[in-house]
């Protein structure tokens, strides 16, 4: 007789009975949490921590993932009445991290990890599990599946592990188009998952196929040493201090002794230093392109050499947390409409 396969319902009981984990259940296509509650959809005008309907607990689905329960009963009657194919754990209150290998495809970067060099002669990866794989690999590691793994319909994959409840944050390892660098999550195809994230639980079937147990381990493994030091060099520690952006240094040197010369590499000196400690919303791209339109002028005028210009105000840009497409934009559009020289008399 062959055994029946749990539902993804049953590995949400087990799981909710067995380690207290919270678990919700989700809409079949758009793996989203229900919205049963027609007093609190689109929000209704307060937060989770203020909904009367949580607050009752009585299985109100409201507030995407923070109506996700533990009680075994009101999961019962969730699973009776919804009877959805898909449901989650959600990760922060259950003391989870997931770390969300995706199998995409696509064209990868130049730069595939964020903040380490990829290694020189290694081809570039296929998808996020040779992302991580290969960050791993740098960190003395191998590939870790010694805990709770579940893959997906795409071919990608969940590392599941148990982590400090609330300390991370979730991340998505993205390039916008145009960049070749990844400058957020651990790399990229990689996502972190955890502090008001959840992910799909094994058992789920969704239109693109069925979320599979890929490993003998049945519980998750503790967060390694050598990933959380990963995280916590990445920024994914909601309860660290932020480290102020200090202005890189920038060398300019004047192109000769006159008068203009001197003018032109202070001018630049000047704008790198605003440029490099102007934080986030406060006009760094507008900065930039103003900046380089004014030193492109003293370039023409052969004051000072364009490939100092370019480096310094790059640099500068990238300290201030500038997108690597944004400040190659910028210096592009600057250089196309230069300022003449006599808008900044040298005297």
């Amino acid at each position: 007789m062959t055994a029946t396969r749990p539902t993804a319902a049953d590995v949400a009981l087990w799981v909710a009975g067995r380690h207290g984990w919270h678990v919700l259940p989700l809409h079949p296509g758009t793996k989203r949490p229900l919205a049963g509650c027609p007093d609190c959809r689109g929000g209704g005008g307060h937060t989770a921590a203020q909904c009367t309907c949580l607050a009752r607990r009585d299985g109100a689905l409201c507030h995407g993932v923070w109506a996700a329960t533990a009680d075994t009963q009101m999961i019962g009657r969730w699973a009776a009445r919804w009877r959805t194919s898909v449901w989650a754990v959600h990760l922060g209150v259950s003391g989870l991290l997931t770390v969300d290998l995706d199998a995409h495809g696509g064209t990868p970067p130049a730069q595939p990890l964020n903040g380490v060099p990829w290694p020189v002669g290694n081809p570039l990866p296929a998808d996020g599990i040779d992302t991580y794989a290969t960050l791993a690999g740098l960190r003395g590691q191998g590939f870790d599946v010694d805990t709770l793994v579940t893959e997906t319909p795409s071919g990608g994959l969940h590392l599941l592990y148990t982590a400090e409840s609330g300390r991370w944050k979730s991340s998505s390892g993205r390039v916008r188009d145009g960049e070749s660098v990844v400058s957020s999550g651990l790399g990229w195809q990689v996502d972190i998952k955890a502090y008001g994230g959840y992910v799909v639980l094994p058992g789920s079937t969704t239109p693109a196929g069925t979320y599979r147990r890929a490993s003998t381990a049945l519980t998750p493994a503790v967060l390694p040493d050598w990933l959380t030091a990963e995280l916590v060099r990445t920024g994914h520690d909601r309860h660290a201090t932020p480290t102020p952006i200090r202005p890189a240094p920038v060398t300019v040197t004047a192109r000769g002794e006159d008068r203009q010369a001197r003018y032109a590499a202070a001018a630049l000196r000047s704008a790198c230093d605003e440029l490099a400690a102007m934080p986030p919303d406060s006009g760094r791209n507008r900065k930039l392109f103003r900046s380089t339109s004014r030193l492109a002028g003293m370039v023409e005028a052969g004051w000072i050499d364009r490939h100092q210009v370019e480096t310094a105000l790059a640099t500068a840009a990238h300290t201030a947390g500038l997108p690597a497409g944004e400040i190659r934009y910028a210096l592009a559009s600057g250089f196309n409409r230069p300022r003449t020289p006599t808008e900044h008399p040298a005297a």
